[in-house]
């Protein structure tokens, strides 16, 4: 199993997401580059805050699909004071 991350902030989810994996997920390996995922790896990329994040959900769409190694695309940012039903749509609206 491999896993794509972009999260939304540029520092402390960098740090955070690493170590709540090797607690979750630990057999999982973080790799510096989507293309050298091979099997059971992550990677992690900021989408550098919101909305910017936006922004990188093509290119990231890309890569996994140019890589075809990805079983998962994981887009993690705050709920700020929106729900996260609102957030999803928001996600989804963007990508239609």
């Amino acid at each position: 199993m491999n896993l794509y991350f972009l999260v939304e902030g540029m520092q402390s989810e960098r740090k955070v997401y690493p170590a709540w994996l090797s607690h979750l997920l630990p057999e999982l390996t973080r790799v510096q580059s989507y293309d050298e995922v091979n099997e059971k790896n992550y990677y992690l990329i900021s989408g550098e805050g919101y909305p910017s994040l936006y922004d990188f959900i093509p290119p990231s769409i890309e890569e996994i699909n140019l890589s075809g190694k990805y079983n998962y695309f994981v887009v993690c940012l705050d709920a700020e004071e929106n729900t996260v039903s609102e957030r999803h749509a928001e996600i989804y609206d963007f990508l239609n």
